[in-house]
């Protein structure tokens, strides 16, 4: 009996110690305010995305990013190209106006950082070392990585890419080789230069726009805090957008931690454009918990993955705030 009650006890303990160290550790970690500066560099509209929201939530933010999407941003940014009193600035990492001072300058001052490219390249060590160093100001730094685990890729998802979405996440084996290289050494740099990390997941990248929260009469909604509508002009365009259709109807969130979630498996064909699907991630949706895992003490030091679910109301920052809480 005695035995028993002991190791009743010392389960309970245990659990509670558990739980001790989880709370002590969020509650130890490092958050940017508002009014702090953050470094968005990467390329495509993810970044951009990722760019936009930061300066919504109140960082001064500085957009590094190839020239031709310095020459894009402000028009995905802000209707008419006019960003007015939204405290961001676009400047090129190439190119006859890129500045090497600068861009030390932008790295050297930075609070907060977001690591993030829309196709399916990643940072190499390089890259990472120029923006990852003890010197500077740093003290949060988010990096968008993918699905890795495997599950639901294959032919189906490799078909699928090449037939109907060439954004179909199809985990090719050198992608995930790069990825995961990408991740070691952002851990790793992060711990040398006393810096808390977090890897943000995405599978197939879908959407991004604002919908049709502008258009008076349309009940299809959206979210106006992402991209203006200029986003569906780009690239390949059908005869019905479907990425403006997605955006609509695909604004629900799912956030887990680690890297748990499938692929599109043996649906992927039917659900490469418009329909949502397994191993779905809505740009908006990668691109708001890249920036609010910057402000999250849950997140200090951990991967999430990122899934879209049908749903008309994206989350607010309470609802970030408590999907990073609540994540497992």
């Amino acid at each position: 009996f005695f035995l028993a009650l002991l190791h009743r006890w010392g389960c309970a303990a245990r659990r509670c110690s558990s739980t001790m160290i989880a709370v002590l550790i969020a509650h130890s970690a490092t958050v940017i305010s508002p009014g702090s500066k953050v470094l968005v560099v990467g390329s495509g509209p993810v970044c951009l995305c990722a760019a936009k929201l930061a300066a919504v939530r109140g960082f001064s933010t500085t957009c590094l990013v190839p020239p031709g999407d310095c020459e894009l941003g402000p028009g995905l940014v802000s209707e008419g190209g006019d960003l007015g009193s939204l405290p961001l600035t676009f400047m090129p990492v190439a190119g006859p106006e890129a500045s090497e001072e600068a861009i030390e300058a932008a790295a050297a001052s930075a609070e907060g950082l977001i690591l993030a490219i829309d196709n399916e390249g990643a940072f190499g060590k390089p890259v990472l070392e120029t923006f990852l160093q003890p010197s500077s100001a740093l003290k949060r730094v988010a990096v968008m990585s993918r699905y890795l685990n495997g599950e639901g890729m294959g032919f189906f998802a490799s078909a699928a890419k090449t037939a109907a979405n060439k954004d179909v996440w199809a985990a090719n084996a050198q992608a995930v080789a790069s990825y995961k290289a990408m991740e070691a050494e952002v851990a790793r740099m992060s711990g040398a230069a006393g810096v808390e990390w977090t890897v943000i997941r995405a599978g197939t990248l879908k959407g991004g726009g604002s919908g049709c929260s502008g258009e008076e009469g349309d009940e299809r909604s959206g979210e106006p805090s992402l991209l203006t509508p200029a986003f569906y002009e780009l690239g390949q365009q059908d005869i019905v957008n479907w990425r403006l259709l997605y955006d609509c109807s695909a604004l629900k969130v799912k956030l887990v931690r680690g890297d748990t979630l499938p692929g599109p498996g043996f649906t992927a064909a039917l659900t490469a454009t418009d329909k949502v699907g397994a191993g779905d991630s809505h740009r908006g949706a990668v691109a708001a918990a890249l920036v609010e895992a910057l402000r999250s003490p849950d997140a200090a030091n951990r991967d999430y993955s990122v899934a879209a679910e049908e749903g008309r109301e994206f989350p607010g920052e309470k609802e970030w705030s408590h999907l990073f809480e609540a994540a497992h």
